[in-house]
This record gives C-alpha cells, sequence and structure tokens, in this order.
C-alpha cells in the first residue's frame, strides 16, 4: 500500500452516469490482485470537501503498459469531480488496499455472478482466472440497459459471459440468481465469486447453501480510511461458537466466504 500520484490517461462515458477512468501506476498494477481497491481523494487539494477518499474496485490492469482503471456511477459530490477529470491530470490515490481474491490451484471451475455496479471488481477477477487456464462463468444482473456500453468491453475479453436485465431490455430477461436456483445442478465442484447488492448476495447465499460449493463474497461497505482503523466499515460475520463476530471489509476483505457473512 502506498500513496499514489498517478496521470489519468484516458476518460471513457459509458452512459449519463457511467464512467471509467484508465490511471497511469506502475505501483498498482505490479502489486494488486483481483478484489482489491483504491481510495481515491475526489476534490480539488485548494477545497476539504468532500473530506473523505472514497473507494472504488480495481476494474481493469494492463500491465503492458502500466495502467489500471476504475469504474464508477455518478451519484454525489465525489464522483461528480472524478467525471469532470481529463486526460493529463492527476489523481491522488491510496492502494492497493485490501486482501484480493486467492483462488485454490486446484479448483478449476469458476461461476462470477455480479450486480449492477458490483460487476466491476469481478471483471479483475475474472481476467486473471482465465490468464491462469481456469474455466470461468460470468454472470450479469442490471436493471435496465444503461450498462449496455460497457458490457461490450467485458464480452471482448470474458469467453462466457451472459447479461440479464429485469426489464428484458437487453440479453436474457430475469436476474442472474433465479437462473441458478433453476439450474444448480449445473455448477456441481465450481467455485463461486459474487458482488453486488446485499439482496442478491443473501439470495445466493440460501441458493448455495448446502451445496457443497465454495463461494465467496466482495462485499461492498461505506468507508472512511480504508485502512482498518475507524471501524466504519464492519461486516458480522459468523464465528466458531455459533454467535458472530465484526469483520473489517477495508483490511479483513473485501473478499469473505460468503457462507460466513451475517444479513441482517
Amino acid at each position: 500500500m502506498e500513496l499514489i500520484r498517478g496521470e489519468i490517461i484516458t476518460r471513457k462515458k459509458y452512459g449519463e452516469n457511467l464512467f471509467k477512468l484508465e490511471i497511469f501506476s506502475p505501483y498498482i498494477c505490479r502489486n494488486s490482485t483481483g478484489g482489491q481497491f483504491v481510495n481515491v481523494l475526489c476534490r480539488d487539494n485548494r477545497v476539504m470537501d468532500p473530506l473523505l477518499r472514497r473507494p472504488f474496485s480495481i476494474y481493469e490492469i494492463d500491465k503492458n503498459f502500466n495502467v489500471f482503471s476504475i469504474l464508477f456511477l455518478v451519484k454525489g459530490k465525489g464522483t461528480r469531480f472524478l467525471s469532470c477529470l481529463e486526460k493529463g491530470d492527476v489523481l491522488d490515490f491510496v492502494g492497493p488496499l485490501g486482501n484480493g481474491f486467492q483462488p485454490a490451484a486446484s479448483t478449476f471451475k469458476f461461476v462470477l455472478v455480479g450486480g449492477g455496479i458490483g460487476v466491476a471488481p469481478l471483471y479483475n477477477i475474472a481476467r486473471e482466472l482465465q490468464e491462469n487456464g481456469k474455466s470461468v462463468q460470468f454472470f450479469a444482473g442490471f436493471k435496465d440497459e444503461t450498462f449496455f456500453m460497457w458490457q461490450r468491453d467485458i464480452a471482448k475479453t470474458v469467453k462466457n459471459f451472459t447479461i440479464f436485465t429485469e426489464n428484458g431490455s437487453f440479453g436474457q430477461k430475469g436476474i442472474p440468481s433465479d437462473f441458478i436456483s433453476e439450474n444448480i445442478s449445473r455448477y456441481k465442484g465450481h467455485n463461486f465469486v459474487v458482488c453486488g447488492p446485499k439482496d442478491m448476495l443473501k439470495s445466493l447465499q440460501g441458493i448455495l447453501t448446502g451445496k457443497s460449493i465454495r463461494s465467496f463474497a466482495i462485499m461492498e461497505e461505506r468507508m472512511a480510511c480504508g485502512i482498518g482503523t475507524c471501524l466504519g466499515c464492519v461486516l458480522k460475520i459468523k464465528a466458531q461458537d455459533s454467535s458472530f463476530e465484526y469483520k473489517k471489509v477495508c483490511s479483513d476483505g473485501p473478499v469473505f466466504d460468503l457462507m460466513e457473512v451475517i444479513f441482517d
């Protein structure tokens, strides 16, 4: 982990509120792994609002050009500031942060399930798995066709990629969790990696319980420090004595065993 300043190489606008920034950083490209994130300063140094940095999953890494990217939706002052940055501007960030996804060497088959912006951290994981000869099926669920331009990037890279939209405006109509529930017998011997809204994660937890399928969740929580000091992103995790304990998403995670997460 280091405090870094990296030049923005490109800014891509996928839709009205969906953006991608590509940032030059040899350090991030050398030292990060799928599932990790960076904590970004989302303001000019001359002002103090917003005060706290914002966490963004590392979406893509290009080691040939020492460039990594983040993907974000404009939702407030911080992301609005990022959306206005241009090529040549310099971004101030800390990273890589968190514990990334470390698959067992003996596991060959993986299913990745993402919902909305939760698809972002899974893309880098999918690329890493494929580069290491693993079999990957990638399911992405969205409310509508807002993410259409983004999915074209993923489809070019990920071999087995399926889009679901709730209203049927693009891809298959429905949600990934329903499809998996109806076809669960196909996935014996697979590992699942999931990220998205908590309702989706809770549903998948129920579907996969008792199926002898390893499953991991990349959890998304509001964060302040990003390094485990402020305790602002704690999550309930099952403890060995059948009660629970609190874990910090930023430093203990963001990757957790899905079966150990307690959804209140």
